[in-house]
């Protein structure tokens, strides 16, 4: 009985080392099989990130002067500056950027520190003015340069936001009666306004581009609509909104509004015509009082003028 006893100790134990050396073998052959991995991926990233460097100084050192080192440092600087923007100007200019269409790929700080330039730009064309003399038209032009300078950023974002919802109140019909014909062939409102977008290069097709777009990213049709809406702010538009919104609500057709919306779109778009066309005598009365009457007065008058002057001089 001991040997039997003896016997199973001797094999267990051989059982025993016979696993370990498994374990062992098998742990080595991990490890070396990690690390081969983790030198390839390492070697893999050394290698990507010197594609990156590569591709960053590639990207560096092409293009002007100006887009490599001008604008770059430029951008830098009115950010910068604009750090000591309130944020109730921050919020304000943000909201007209994003009307104008973010013209420049500007942010907010940035225009304000583009504002702080030109109040620095006035100031020193005002002392220029003040060291020429102290007559009344440099007194004027140097006490009035600061202002005007930063007023001119303003004017110019105030005119391209006016620019750009006059581009987009001009293309909106067009655009709707293509959405119709779309709608009524059987498309979705969203398939709808994706062929418009990939149609239209302009202000209607990048806005419909980019509402699809974020209806593609989990925003639901209203909001994505009311972002629109937002992002340009005329009457059109929001009027267009409100009805697709309590359409697609309500379950209606979406291709009997949107032909009712056209036609309705056109109808505007002629009225504001007809009223631009009404104005024109009433604007044209600044340059015949200017240009055109003075000059019908030299020819009338102009020859009794030395009659005049001799009668007078005989008295």
């Amino acid at each position: 009985m001991e040997a039997i006893f003896y016997g199973f100790i001797v094999i267990g134990l051989f059982t025993l080392g016979i696993i370990v050396l498994v374990i062992g073998f098998s742990r080595a052959r991990g490890n070396e099989v990690s690390n081969r991995l983790n030198s390839f991926v390492a070697e893999d990233q050394a290698n990507r990130q010197e594609i990156r460097e590569y591709e960053v100084r590639v990207r560096q050192l092409s293009g002007s002067f100006v887009a490599r080192v001008v604008i770059p440092n430029f951008r830098h600087l009115t950010r910068f500056l604009g750090r000591i923007t309130p944020s109730n100007s921050i919020d304000r200019i943000e909201n007209q950027l994003m009307l104008a269409g973010y013209p420049g790929r500007l942010g907010a700080r940035e225009f304000y520190g583009i504002q702080v330039l030109m109040l620095f730009v006035g100031i020193y064309a005002g002392i220029t003015f003040f060291t020429r003399g102290r007559d009344t038209l440099n007194l004027t032009l140097g006490v009035l340069s600061p202002a005007i300078m930063v007023l001119l950023p303003r004017v110019w974002l105030l005119s391209t936001v006016k620019r750009r919802q006059e581009k987009f109140r001009r293309a909106l019909p067009d655009a709707l009666d293509m959405l119709s014909v779309c709608a009524t062939a059987g498309l979705g409102f969203d398939q709808a306004m994706q062929r418009v977008s990939d149609y239209w290069k302009s202000e209607v097709g990048d806005e419909f581009g980019r509402t699809v777009t974020e209806m593609s990213m989990g925003i639901t049709r209203a909001e994505a609509l009311r972002n629109l809406s937002d992002r340009v702010d005329i009457m059109e538009l929001s009027t267009f909104v409100t009805l697709i919104i309590q359409s697609d609500q309500l379950g209606m057709s979406i291709a009997d509004t949107l032909h009712a919306q056209a036609d309705q779109m056109r109808l505007f778009r002629r009225l504001r015509a007809e009223e631009e066309i009404r104005k024109i005598p009433v604007k044209m009365l600044i340059p015949i009082g200017l240009f055109i009457f003075p000059a019908i007065l030299a020819v009338v008058l102009g020859p009794s003028v030395p009659v005049l002057i001799e009668f007078l001089g005989g008295l």
